[in-house]
């Protein structure tokens, strides 16, 4: 699965293409196949920004190293590839201040750190959250001028980003027995208010519907028990939530005082909310037919249409029209409206004169940044210097942006390292070289700067698989490091 790491827009041939004339949904519009199916075999994460739907197209809820970004086009009726993340998954995204944050859900490279991406449309960067240990950003979103994610490694968290995501701030640990695994999976705004949906598969008591009160996470009043709160929505004056108890999905709403159960849907699994400006959109499905639902009130439910092959996994509203991603029978698919023949109605899209500046990482001293790359040396020669505590040591050179930095690391890769290991994913072995040869081209590749030795690229792969889908192999390692610093020579 690491052979994918850099996709060429060449894979846009598999979309249709041609001139696309936008009307507004009617009940008989029914959506149709918009893309040809992607090379992985789920679409979601969708969202839309600067005039174009954009998703992301993975293999979900077993390990994998791919997620790609793609946006369409609804004028051209064309679609593109974006980016890829080294990741199994995606978060869900968020537009905050006019930029689009993609978190990684699952990071196939990070040293214990939550991470995202942010774009202006054309434009890439890589974030970090510092602190606090993760393997995954569940969710970001935007509430009160701040942007928040929900990173967890075992334990949910909740951090704050007052600067577009340079610098973090952990606001929330949730109580978590040992051995046992809490998440908060969705995040929202409503009312100027930031809710949370948390994950919790143990026995526990109470609400798993989360609202901030400015201090803390406290259980939302009357809203029922169960394991887990996986989506919310906000609409027409009420927070709508999925509630999983007893291995049942119901659809649940708030007002920020009254709760209610929605009677008037099916009972169907849930597999994603959006809102429209005249009504709440659902898809469902556990099979191999997918449905979608409308409601002008969040009460009363029609089915607007099923899809025969498909289960979906996501849905998404932009300008009055709806899209569904999900899996087909051949791989990813993006369902949406027909494009027309006439109407034209363009669709403003972000240009490059008004794009808006992506955030910097935060600048670390000269001084300070010489202290640590002397510690990453002296941890790098040390036989018992290989476990937990060797990988923060590469966090502030990666983020400090320093061509010498860069250039440090790069010269770094050559050894030499003791004749020691550690213990890695599930009990697997790995030799420091290895290990130390793989950190340093993450922090090379997020400096920006350095040289990548091409010998390691045609490193040999010797590694037994493991269940995690997690390795540190020179080789793509180093390919994606290359792709990162736009390195090209002989």
């Amino acid at each position: 699965m690491y052979r994918r790491f850099i996709k060429t827009a060449a894979l846009a041939a598999v979309f249709l293409c041609m001139n696309s004339q936008i009307r507004d949904l009617r009940a008989d519009d029914k959506l149709v196949a918009l893309t040809g199916a992607l090379q992985w075999p789920h679409v979601s994460s969708l969202i839309g920004y600067a005039g174009r739907l954009w998703f992301v197209n993975s293999r979900k809820y077993v390990n994998h190293n791919s997620a790609d970004v793609w946006s369409y086009d609804p004028v051209t009726a064309t679609a593109r590839y974006e980016r890829h993340l080294i990741s199994q998954d995606a978060g869900d995204p968020v537009v905050h201040d006019g930029l689009l944050y993609w978190p990684f859900e699952d990071s196939r490279f990070s040293p214990g750190r939550g991470e995202f991406m942010v774009t202006n449309g054309r434009d890439w960067k890589w974030g970090l959250l510092p602190e606090g240990r993760a393997f995954h950003v569940h969710a970001m979103t935007s509430s009160g001028g701040a942007l928040y994610a929900s990173p967890s490694a075992w334990i949910a968290r909740l951090q704050a980003s007052t600067d577009g995501g340079t610098n973090w701030k952990i606001l929330y640990e949730h109580p978590t027995p040992a051995r046992r695994v809490s998440r908060i999976t969705a995040l929202a705004d409503f009312n100027g208010s930031l809710y949370g949906g948390l994950v919790a598969w143990y026995p526990s008591k109470g609400a798993k519907l989360l609202s901030w009160n400015g201090t803390t996470f406290r259980q939302v009043a009357g809203w029922p028990e169960g394991s887990a709160v996986p989506r919310l929505q906000a609409f027409d004056g009420w927070l709508y939530g999925v509630n999983i108890a007893n291995d049942i999905s119901s659809l649940w709403r708030t007002d920020g005082q009254a709760v209610e159960p929605v009677k008037g849907f099916s009972g169907r699994a849930i597999r994603g909310m959006a809102a429209g400006k005249d009504a709440l959109w659902l898809v469902s499905g556990s099979g191999d037919t997918g449905e979608i639902w409308r409601s002008p009130d969040g009460v009363r439910w029609s089915l607007f249409q099923e899809i025969g092959g498909f289960k979906p996994h996501g849905i998404q509203i932009m300008d009055g029209h709806v899209y569904v991603g999900g899996e087909g029978a051949n791989g990813g698919v993006l369902f949406g409206p027909a494009p027309e023949i006439t109407q034209r109605r363009p669709i403003a899209a972000a240009s490059d004169r008004n794009m808006k500046r992506l955030p910097r990482a935060r600048p670390l001293p000269a001084d300070d940044l010489k202290t640590h790359l002397e510690n990453l040396k002296t941890a790098l020669a040390d036989p018992d210097g290989y476990g937990r505590g060797l990988r923060i040591r590469f966090t502030p050179l990666a983020l400090s942006d320093d061509p010498q930095i860069g250039a440090a690391l790069g010269e770094l890769l050559n050894g030499p390292f003791p004749d020691a290991g550690a213990t890695m994913f599930g009990g697997s072995r790995f030799p420091a070289a290895k290990m130390a040869r793989w950190y340093l081209l993450w922090a090379m590749a997020h400096n920006g700067h350095g040289r990548v030795p091409p010998q390691l690229i045609s490193a040999p792969w010797d590694a037994p698989s493991n269940r995690a889908e997690k390795y540190f192999e020179s080789a793509p390692a180093a390919a994606w490091a290359v792709a990162e610093l736009g390195q090209k020579d002989d």
